[in-house]
């Protein structure tokens, strides 16, 4: 007879927090110097354990739709007949036949 569990206490792992762009972590030398403040709540509150599940959490290494939007391009066509967006390799060798691709990168809204 085996026993499973599903979704038990992980006997290790780091916490949510090192990750998260909601958390502000201060640590000193020892290991016990350690200082984790939560402002995902709108009291933002000390967290004295590590995290394995966060309803706020916001992972750092990803940027929000808006942050994208900024550094995304906008694609125009030149001309009426023309469209805006990317083409495929072989359509490519016909247009640098006929002038080729222009690309104009401004900071113009």
């Amino acid at each position: 007879m085996s026993i499973r569990i599903k979704n038990g206490t992980p006997l290790y792992g780091d916490s949510l927090c090192e990750s998260c762009t909601k958390a502000h972590m201060e640590r000193g030398f020892r290991e016990s110097e350690e200082r984790v403040l939560c402002e995902a709540t709108y009291h933002t509150h000390r967290v004295l354990f590590p995290v394995r599940e966060c309803t706020g959490y916001v992972e750092k290494r990803r940027q929000t739709l808006s942050q994208m939007e900024e550094i995304a391009w906008v694609l125009t066509p030149r001309g009426s007949k023309r469209k805006a967006g990317f083409v495929q390799a072989s359509e490519l060798e016909k247009e640098e036949d006929s002038g080729g691709i222009e690309l104009i990168l401004s900071n113009e809204e």
